[in-house]
């Protein structure tokens, strides 16, 4: 899970030479993402007139390169996505509390660095 939602979060932050993965990509499918959910959620909590703007902007036509920029823009300057961030470092943690009661050995530390790449990738 940690992995998906880091992955949501490289689709709207990565740079393309950093991450190897063209930013946007899922935005563009209309791939209903964390971060865009966050910012649906706070959008319809909150009724902010930006949130609803930047909604509409997602429902609008992203093949147009210059939409999904101005979208990726958005969308990496609101707070959704660093919530969506934070999500997604909560469940490394929680994977790697689960990890906390096997014996030390080679597999757990595996794991556990596991826990920790996922979350840290490029972006």
């Amino acid at each position: 899970v940690a992995f998906q939602l880091a992955d949501d979060v490289l689709d709207i932050a990565s740079d393309s030479a950093e991450s190897g993965k063209t930013p946007g990509t899922d935005l563009r499918e209309g791939v209903p993402t964390l971060p865009v959910l966050r910012l649906r959620e706070r959008a319809a909590r909150l009724g902010e007139p930006g949130d609803l703007a930047l909604c509409e902007l997602l429902d609008s036509d992203l093949t147009d390169d210059a939409r999904l920029a101005e979208a990726l823009a958005a969308l990496r300057a609101h707070p959704a996505l660093e919530q969506a961030r934070r999500d997604a470092v909560r469940y490394a943690e929680e994977a790697r509390a689960a990890l906390a009661p096997l014996k030390d050995c080679t597999a757990k530390t595996a794991l556990i660095e596991l826990c920790d790449a996922v979350v840290h990738r490029a972006g």
